[in-house]
């Protein structure tokens, strides 16, 4: 007879290799410099913040609480992270990118011309990514304000992932950063 005891290891395992269903949601107004974004892990709301900018700080709001963060491009946080990405990047199966704006400059012709141009890098920067990410899917849906002075640009990203391999990741990404790191202060 089998033992259940076996149930244990097997629900760890297939917990492990699971992938995880993840989306971002973000939305930026450069004009009001107001943002938002939102992660959701299988269609439940995880984390949700609404960011400004203010020179070399960032300001994230929520329901909870206000803090300021200040930007720095040269600690061992951002070195981190950058590693992360790195490792990460081919271990993600993309699903959907989708790029939603709505601009305009005032002019009807120079509004027309700069959302062709914007609809234009779009596609050239996706078809990029379809070529290494075949079986994801990619849309830009474009809203001209013809005669209007308005900038709203948003995005939503749908990926998945085994929790094995954000866990391998990040503890890869960890010893080579402090690797590096080391190697740095001799």
């Amino acid at each position: 007879m089998i033992s259940l005891y076996y149930l244990i290891p097997a629900f760890v395992i297939l917990l492990l290799v699971f992938p995880i269903f993840a989306e971002v949601r973000v939305s930026f107004n450069p004009l009001f410099n107001r943002g938002v974004v939102a992660l959701f892990l299988f269609r439940f709301k995880v984390l949700y913040f609404i960011f400004s900018f203010h020179g070399k700080y960032i300001e994230l709001q929520n329901e909870k609480e206000t803090k300021r963060q200040e930007l720095e491009f040269s600690s061992q946080q951002f070195a981190l992270v950058e590693e992360f990405s790195r490792q990460i990047k081919d271990k993600l199966r993309l699903k959907k990118i989708y790029v939603f704006y709505n601009i305009g400059t005032g002019d009807a012709f120079s509004s027309a011309l700069l959302c062709g141009f914007l609809n234009l890098a779009l596609t050239q920067v996706f078809l990029t990514l379809k070529s290494h990410k075949p079986t994801a899917s990619f849309c830009v849906y474009d809203t001209v304000s013809y005669n209007k002075t308005q900038c709203e640009v948003a995005g939503r990203a749908a990926a998945s992932i085994s929790f094995f391999d954000v866990a391998y990741s990040f503890i890869l990404s960890v010893i080579l950063t402090r690797r590096r790191a080391r190697n740095a202060k001799r």
